[in-house]
């Protein structure tokens, strides 16, 4: 519940990934007093890396937006740089399907959103009915506000629209993959043009990749961690919460150590991690979507032609050069987004991804060795939601118990499960207790 400006509050927060690291600092900011709770031995959450061998890995291939106003807005009220943090690389697209291939590239001299009409007039392997066709779509969903009357999936929207099945397979379902990690067949078209409109109409720098520069964990998690340390909050590491139960004080935080009361709780884990803590809150069922990084490692001379190219011929989505992203040379990074489970085991999906790679440089005439000195993969089971139509995601503020808070990338709001709707997540969460106008939305 929203604070008068001179209490000071103490509260906990559970769950150190980025909702509620951001929510940590909001309130630290304001004056607050925070206890931190992460049950494993780092924080970060889903955006944390992990080592292989003497290599740190993101646990997956990250990538954010020149248009995520709140993670910039972090960075910078947390005194870090964000030129240090992210290679921003301006929207350009090399699609490949098979030997085929789609270039999409946008001026930097251009101003939003001529910038994307450039880059569709002038993209090679667009036919000029994919071209004409997505331009009036644009014009289209501009004229509406990208606002739809009744959600739909994406299949449908592109179906209204006519877009061709080129412009759908080279150019509409990797973005809609990319952004929501939803098949188009079933995601949610309102969220999917909330994102578009987010990238493509204000600012032309909203469309720009933002890609870390080093593993995530270095680049934003720990400097993040230790500023909200110097802020003065409580960081418990390996301190998992058992029960969280309203008291007449507020509400108690029970690990398996202790029981301590606090005047408010804001709850930043996953819905399904809810099951491990004796809680009297209901939370919807959500379905899952996973995503599979497949990390192979060459030797250092090796590149790709572009930081990042996107495969529509297989298994494989995306596939990030590392060298050419954040220096780790000759490491490529493979994505699969909203895949089944795998009926394959892990050596042949390495090569069926290597295959599909080879195909695509074909178009270059060049190819990779016959095989990486290593290979990882890694598979997030619960990466994200299914961002479904009109689904309906739990707000920040729990009418039952205003003691209790929530915060997450599935907590209702205009964007999927991204390292941005954790953060505004984060942000909304503490907004509510310390009251007043929001600061970020």
């Amino acid at each position: 519940m929203p604070s008068s400006p001179n209490v000071r509050r103490h509260v906990a927060i559970v769950g150190a990934g980025l909702a509620g690291l951001s929510a940590a600092h909001a309130l630290l900011k304001h004056g607050h007093q925070v206890t931190l709770f992460e049950a494993a031995a780092q924080a970060g959450g889903r955006a944390r890396s992990v080592t292989h061998n003497t290599t740190m890995l993101d646990n997956g291939q990250h990538l954010c937006l020149g248009a995520y106003s709140a993670t910039l807005d972090l960075v910078k009220e947390a005194g870090l740089d964000a030129e240090q943090i992210f290679k921003r690389l301006p929207l350009s697209l090399h699609m490949h399907n098979g030997v085929q291939r789609m270039s999409l590239v946008t001026p930097t001299w251009l101003p939003a959103p001529l910038h994307l009409l450039w880059g569709l007039l002038t993209a090679q392997g667009l036919d000029w009915q994919s071209k004409w066709r997505a331009i009036c779509w644009m014009q289209q969903l501009k004229q509406q506000k990208f606002t739809l009357a009744q959600d739909l999936t994406v299949a449908e929207l592109l179906a209204q629209g006519t877009q061709t099945s080129l412009a759908v397979r080279t150019l509409w379902e990797p973005l809609c993959l990319a952004a929501l990690n939803t098949p188009i067949q079933l995601a949610s078209a309102q969220v999917f043009l909330n994102v578009l409109c987010d990238s493509f109409q204000h600012k032309r720098q909203d469309s720009d990749f933002l890609v870390f520069k080093t593993d995530l964990s270095s680049a934003l998690i720990h400097p993040l961690l230790q500023h909200i340390q110097a802020l003065g909050s409580k960081v418990r590491l390996r301190s998992p919460v058992t029960a969280i139960q309203p008291s007449a004080e507020g509400c108690e935080v029970s690990t398996t150590t202790d029981t301590e009361t606090y005047d408010d709780v804001i709850i930043a884990v996953g819905p399904h991690q809810l099951k491990t803590i004796r809680c009297e809150l209901a939370i919807p069922a959500f379905e899952y979507q996973p995503i599979t990084t497949i990390y192979l490692q060459y030797r250092a001379d090796t590149t790709l032609p572009h930081p990042m190219m996107g495969l529509c011929h297989g298994t494989a989505q995306w596939v990030f050069d590392r060298g050419q992203c954040c220096g780790q040379h000759g490491l490529l990074a493979v994505v699969i987004s909203a895949h089944a489970p795998w009926t394959v085991d892990k050596s042949a999906l390495v090569e069926q991804c290597i295959l599909e790679i080879n195909q695509a440089l074909s178009s270059y005439g060049t190819q990779l060795e016959d095989a990486p000195l290593w290979s990882q993969v890694i598979t997030e089971k619960r990466a994200t939601f299914s961002c479904l139509p009109a689904m309906v995601r739990p707000t920040t503020t729990i009418t039952s118990q205003p003691q209790l808070l929530l915060a997450g990338d599935y907590v209702a709001g205009p964007y999927p499960a991204t390292i941005e709707g954790a953060i505004r997540s984060g942000y909304a969460a503490a907004q509510a207790i310390v009251g007043g106008p929001k600061s970020n939305s």
